[in-house]
This record gives structure tokens, C-alpha cells and sequence, in this order.
């Protein structure tokens, strides 16, 4: 019995045997299927991982670049707060200086009324001397006034009396000595008589300033770019003459000393550069492409722009033509955008409803944004929007006034300035801002919405 039981049991280990051999390649299946599961979920981690990092990238690039735009307009609102406390500080010096003009006016109508009130003296005409009814007195110290007039009234009654006596004897009368019919106002011997004043020697009179010579058009000019295409296009303006800044100019603005500049003549753009115009620049040199905000591109002025940027172009512009295209200096932008007029703007002395686009214009445009080039009527010299729109950058170095400023209309410039210079108001700026003299103080750096350029070119 125990044989045969340990025979069975040895029987039932090797059957257990087998079928656990006969189950190992199952197992070992499912961990294959299992492995393979689990290394495809594995990739599709690291696809999933991988789209995730590109993403975070582009958010962070995305941060990066609002960052960026969020430091601009900080930067522009430092500029604006700058703006705004100048504007303050001009105001309070303006209110000092009307208070002071209104007391000096007040004072100078109370002179005027008393000189009114006040009769004309009679005019100092010289007395013929009469005799001398004293000839005993010693010539050139006459008595006094009344001492004189007592002696003539007291010799006056002897005579009568003496002519009475004559009369009543009968005998002739002795002629009497010649007396005045009146009493004769004493000459006045105590002072000498003043000599009459000497004639004036005229100064000689100061040089008058050369008259303003306005620019006259030459030409319209549009050069060709390497690949054939048309560059923008130039007006060509003779040179001259100009009183550049504000005539009065408030302490503290920036408009002022007005001063004489000559200008040579030069070419500047008959608009500002638009998108279409710098979006072929940036295919050709593979650059940034500034932001349209949503206005869209083609036609409407190119901003979101440095001020390197803008030289950048015109370098670019430069070696496709063969001619030396560039920023405009402050004298040149305010010759052209004033077209010689000595009025703040180029059509006369207040702002006007639909002559451009700024805060309260009177536009479609006004505070939403830039309206296309060429919308409204150009200067007298046929250029576009040099009020309103956009502000334009220029060469110069931004200086607070102009005493030192070059004579002539090159730029204003020094090594490592920290500001530059820009002009001509813009759709979100008051309509004082589209002024021909007015300026503003920018970091070159700075990328606005507000902010784009125009160029000009050596004759």
C-alpha cells in the first residue's frame, strides 16, 4: 500500500511537472504582450511628453514677447508721465507769466489813463526881452519876479503924477522914457539859459534776419530696387531758409530758441513707410516682422518699430538703389511738415476737423488706430500725414531745447545718446501733438503702436 502510494504521488508530481511546463511559454507570452503594451504606452508618454515641452516653449516664447510689449508700454507710459509733469511745469510757469502780464497790463492802462486826463503842457516858446526899465540894475542879475513887477507899477504912477503936475503949469510935459505897455515878464536871469539839446546820433541799426525762404517742389522720384520693383516714393525739395521751433516758446518747452537754419536740398518720402514697403525688406533679410495690432498690413504705415530698425531699412534701401536713403534730421522733418509756413500747422493756426487722425480728429480713425496712407489731403508740398497718424522717428539726438543746435539741417547727434527724437503726433494723441514744432523724447528701443518713420535722401 505504501509502495503503490508513493508511486502515485510520484506519478502526480511529474504530471504537475508537465503542466507547469506546458504553462511557462503561456506566461511567457503574456509578459511579452504585456512588455510590448507597456513600451507602446511608454512612446506615446514621450510623443505626448515631447508636444507638451513644444508648447510650454511657445507659451514661454509668447510670455517672452508680452514681456517684452508689456515693457514698452511701460516704457511709454514713463515717457507720457515725463511728458505730463513737463506739460505741468510749463502750465504752472504759464499761469506766473499771465498773472504777471495781466498786473503789468493793468498797470500800463492806469499810466495810460492818467496821461489821457493830464492837459497838454503849452509849448516853451522863447519871450522877446523888453527894455530894461532898471538900467542901473547890472545886466544878467534881474530882481525877482514880483520885486520887477512893484518897481513897473510904481513907476508907472510917478510918470502920472508927474504928467498931472506938467499939465496944470501949463509947460510941455518931458517926454517920458520909453516904457512897455505892460509889465514884461522878467527874463529868467538867475540860471543860465540851457543850450538847445544836441541832435541825436541814430544807432546804427541791427542786421535784419534773412526772410524765410519756403521749399519749392522739384520732382517726384521713385527708384528701382535691385529685383526691379519701385522703391517708396520722394519728393524733391529745393533748399532755403526756415525759422525752425516755436516762436514763444513757454519756459521749459522743448520748441525753443526759434532760430534761422539753412537747409540743402534733399528728397523725403511722400508718405510714411508702410507694411508693404518693410515686409519686403524683412523677406529679403529674414528679420522680425512688427505687429499690425489687428489693422492689418499693406497700405497702412508700418509701426512697432526701434529706432535701429528703422536705419535698418534705410542701409537696406540704400544698397538695393545705389542712393543714399537715411532718417531725416529734426530741420529737415519740421522744413517739409510745415511746407514754410510759419502757422502750428500746416493749415493754419487751430486744429480742423478731418485733416488727420489724432484723439479728437473728428475720424473713423480717431484713438482706434492708423488709418491708411494717403487718406487725406497732403501739404502744400504734396506730403502726407506729417500731422497725425503715426509719429515718425528721426536721426537727431533729443536735446530739451535748441540753444546749440547746429546752424544748418544736419542732425543733431552724439555718441551714445540715451533719447531720440519723434514728430508728428499720432492717432491717440490730442490734436496740439500734430503741432509742426512739436517733439517728443523717445529710448531707441522703444516699439509702439503709435510709433513708425518716413525716410528722406541725399539729393
Amino acid at each position: 500500500m505504501r509502495a503503490e502510494a508513493e508511486e502515485e504521488l510520484a506519478r502526480l508530481r511529474e504530471e504537475l511537472a508537465a503542466v507547469r511546463e506546458l504553462q511557462r511559454p503561456t506566461r511567457d507570452v503574456d509578459e511579452v504582450t504585456q512588455s510590448l503594451a507597456l513600451q507602446q504606452e511608454l512612446d506615446t508618454l514621450k510623443k505626448t511628453l515631447r508636444e507638451k515641452e513644444r508648447v510650454v516653449d511657445v507659451t514661454a516664447g509668447q510670455c517672452r514677447r508680452l514681456e517684452d510689449e508689456l515693457e514698452d508700454q511701460r516704457l511709454a507710459y514713463d515717457e507720457l508721465k515725463q511728458e505730463l509733469e513737463r506739460k505741468r511745469g510749463s502750465l504752472a510757469s504759464a499761469r506766473e507769466q499771465t498773472a504777471q502780464l495781466v498786473q503789468e497790463r493793468a498797470e500800463i492802462e492806469e499810466r495810460y489813463q492818467a496821461l489821457l486826463k493830464t492837459p497838454p503842457a503849452a509849448p516853451m516858446t522863447p519871450t522877446p526881452a523888453a527894455e530894461d526899465p532898471m538900467p542901473w540894475r547890472k545886466i544878467g542879475t534881474g530882481p525877482p519876479p514880483l520885486v520887477t513887477i512893484a518897481a513897473g507899477l510904481a513907476a508907472g504912477l510917478l510918470l502920472g503924477v508927474v504928467a498931472t503936475l506938467v499939465l496944470r503949469s501949463g509947460d510941455p510935459a518931458p517926454e517920458p522914457p520909453p516904457v512897455a505897455s505892460a509889465p514884461a515878464a522878467p527874463r529868467p536871469t538867475a540860471e543860465p539859459t540851457p543850450a538847445p539839446p544836441e541832435p541825436a546820433v541814430p544807432e546804427a541799426a541791427a542786421p535784419e534776419e534773412p526772410a524765410d525762404t519756403p521749399p519749392e517742389v522739384l520732382r517726384s522720384v521713385r527708384d528701382r530696387l535691385a529685383d526691379g520693383s519701385s522703391g517708396p516714393l520722394m519728393v524733391a525739395l529745393s533748399g532755403g531758409r526756415f525759422t525752425m521751433g516755436k516762436s514763444r516758446a513757454l519756459p521749459g518747452e522743448d520748441e525753443g530758441p526759434a532760430r534761422q537754419v539753412a537747409v540743402a536740398p534733399f528728397l523725403i518720402g511722400a508718405t510714411e513707410i508702410t507694411f508693404e514697403d518693410y515686409d519686403r525688406f524683412v523677406r529679403a533679410t529674414g528679420g522680425r516682422f512688427p505687429s499690425d495690432f489687428g489693422w492689418g498690413r499693406g497700405r497702412q504705415p508700418v509701426v512697432d518699430l526701434s529706432w535701429s530698425e528703422a536705419r535698418a531699412y534705410a542701409d537696406w534701401l540704400s544698397g538695393q538703389t545705389g542712393k543714399r536713403y537715411r532718417l531725416p534730421s529734426e530741420a529737415e522733418w519740421e522744413y517739409a511738415a510745415g511746407a514754410g509756413l510759419r502757422t502750428p500747422f500746416w493749415w493754419g493756426y487751430q486744429p480742423e476737423q478731418g485733416r488727420a487722425v489724432c484723439f479728437d480728429c473728428g475720424t473713423l480713425w480717431d484713438n482706434r488706430s492708423t488709418a491708411p496712407v494717403g487718406t487725406f489731403e497732403p501739404n502744400p508740398l504734396g506730403l502726407y500725414d506729417t500731422a497725425g497718424n503715426a509719429m515718425e522717428w528721426v536721426e537727431d539726438c533729443y536735446h530739451p531745447n535748441y540753444t546749440g543746435a547746429p546752424a544748418d539741417a544736419r542732425p543733431w547727434v552724439e555718441p551714445g545718446c540715451q533719447y531720440r527724437v519723434a514728430r508728428g503726433g499720432a492717432f491717440n494723441k490730442p490734436a496740439s501733438s500734430m503741432r509742426s514744432t512739436a517733439r517728443q523724447r523717445m529710448d531707441p528701443s522703444t516699439r509702439l503702436n503709435i510709433l513708425g518713420f518716413r525716410l528722406a535722401r541725399d539729393a
